[in-house]
């Protein structure tokens, strides 16, 4: 008799067996571990210069600077205002307006800018500050005042890198929208509230620039007609003051 023999069916069975045996996995394991980051911050005590009012976070350099205060509350600039030295002498009331500053951009250009002041608060405190002006007396040459001329500053105009019109509660309020100075009296010029005024801010007595000119009618100086007037030149001191908030 014919014997054959199928291995084939004999090792699909074994592999069928096989296929059907429980899988083996090995156990899961994961490990975890924390790093950490780290930074720190010192007051700056040093100055810090002057920028554009029309363009800020770019420096400019006017050419009759004003050396600012350092530390991290600090007044960085403030204007010296120039009526002119070639006025004719009149009997009639007179208003002389304050001359743009003259500057360097960064460009190495020279430009006209607003009379303006600047002030930066890097404390990290955010508990605001306030900004005033003394006129200290009368103008004077040194031997008379020039009885009854009034200073007015007007039209400011603040900017900062950090304003953001669209969310305007970090931006330090205008006190007067026109300051009339009376010597030995102080004004108030800005106030930042809390969680205002971070930063550096920029307060131009109006804009002058190619585009437009709000500014060279926003600093005049008053003088009756009737004030006696010498040939010479007539000078005042302004004393501007920042302060904490609560001081």
């Amino acid at each position: 008799m014919k014997t054959t023999k199928i291995l084939t069916s004999a090792i699909v069975l074994s592999t069928l067996g096989l296929a059907a045996a429980p899988a083996v996995h090995a156990a899961d394991h994961t490990e975890t571990i924390t790093s950490t980051g780290k930074i720190g911050f010192i007051e700056d005590n040093g100055t810090t210069d002057p920028t554009d009012p029309t363009n800020p976070g770019t420096p400019i350099d006017p050419t009759d600077p004003n050396p600012g205060t350092a530390g991290p509350l600090s007044i960085d600039y403030v204007s010296n205002f120039d009526f002119g030295s070639d006025n004719k002498i009149s009997g009639d009331d007179k208003t002389y307006y304050a001359k743009p500053i003259e500057a360097t951009d960064n460009g190495g250009n020279k430009v006209q800018r607003a009379n303006y002041l600047q002030v930066t608060d890097k404390r990290g405190s955010n508990i605001g500050w306030y900004l005033t002006v003394k006129q200290g007396a009368q103008f004077n040459d040194g031997k008379a005042d020039l009885d009854g001329a009034k200073l007015q500053m007007t039209n400011q105009t603040l900017n900062s890198k950090n304003m953001d019109l669209n969310n305007p509660s970090n931006i330090p309020a205008i006190d007067n929208a026109t300051m009339t100075m009376t010597p030995g009296d102080d004004i108030k010029v800005l106030t930042a509230g809390k969680n205002q005024g971070m930063g550096t801010w920029t307060d131009a007595f109006g804009v002058y620039d190619a585009a437009k000119d709000t500014a060279s009618k926003a600093v005049s100086l008053e003088v009756p007609g009737n004030s006696a007037k010498n040939v010479g030149s007539y000078t005042t001191d302004l004393t501007w003051t920042l302060s904490d908030v609560g001081l």
